[in-house]
């Protein structure tokens, strides 16, 4: 990098900095992420829906200052491109299903580093386990009762003991194999168990999940074959409401 370019990139932080580290945190989570693929832990696919995830999220935030300056030279087109991402010919409902799966396996991996380096205790590890990555009333009752050691384990085993989306799976065959148009059957069987329990701050409620998935298994069965077709810092740093933090002041 050039002086010149060194300068400009200094510049544009120091006029805006809040922007400039919610970036740096981007590149922080992007370079986990990319730990966790040359560790096996994601897939390409996970990993480059991860990346299109944060870079999205980076141009929904954007300041109006910092849009039309990126605008001006040129850069926003840039980032435009990297929050697109590689779709495919997969759609909308199954790209954000992707993009948040991988943004809790990431979230998953980040905090359970930092809980078995002893950066983070049990308490720590499981609320924020539970507030960004999946809550559930047995989660809950554990950190209710203090058994914070009980609900660190329980956050640990759950990472390990997760079950495939099967729903999830034959809602990607069919809208591939029947088209994925039919308003109706978007309707009836359109989102899966994991986006039913997930809120709109990406937080999967665990219980749901359970009841969701119990239910899909108890539904009525059809004749063999049959398919009814309604249908400098690390990440695990950045999370900002660890619950002990209050405590140091």
């Amino acid at each position: 990098m050039t002086s010149r370019e060194l300068l400009k990139r200094n510049a544009f932080a120091k006029r805006n900095p809040e922007w400039h580290d919610n970036l740096t945190g981007a590149n922080i989570a992007i370079a986990h992420a990319h730990s966790m693929l040359s560790a096996g832990k994601l897939t390409q696919q996970e990993f480059k829906d991860y990346e299109s995830h944060l870079w999205h999220q980076l141009l929904d935030e954007m300041p109006m200052d910092v849009f039309s300056e990126m605008q001006a030279d040129g850069s926003l087109k840039d980032l435009e491109a990297l929050a697109r991402g590689y779709d495919g010919d997969r759609d909308s409902g199954d790209v954000t299903e992707s993009r948040k799966s991988a943004e809790r396996k990431v979230k998953a991996d980040a905090l359970e580093q930092k809980w078995l380096d002893g950066t983070i205790d049990d308490k720590t590890y499981a609320q924020l386990s539970r507030d960004h990555v999946g809550k559930s009333e047995r989660l809950d009752d554990m950190i209710a009762d203090g058994k914070h050691d009980k609900a660190a384990h329980e956050v640990f085993e759950r990472s390990y003991n997760e079950q495939p989306n099967h729903e999830h799976i034959l809602t990607q065959y069919l809208r591939k194999t029947f088209g994925g148009n039919d308003v109706e059957a978007a309707e009836k069987g359109g989102r899966t168990n994991w986006e039913k329990a997930t809120d709109k701050n990406g937080v999967t409620d665990l219980d749901a999940l359970e009841t969701f998935e119990r239910e899909s298994e108890s539904a009525d069965t059809h004749p063999g074959g049959y398919v009814e077709h309604d249908e400098s810092q690390d990440l695990g740093s950045m999370f900002s409401n660890n619950p002990n933090r209050g405590d140091e002041d």
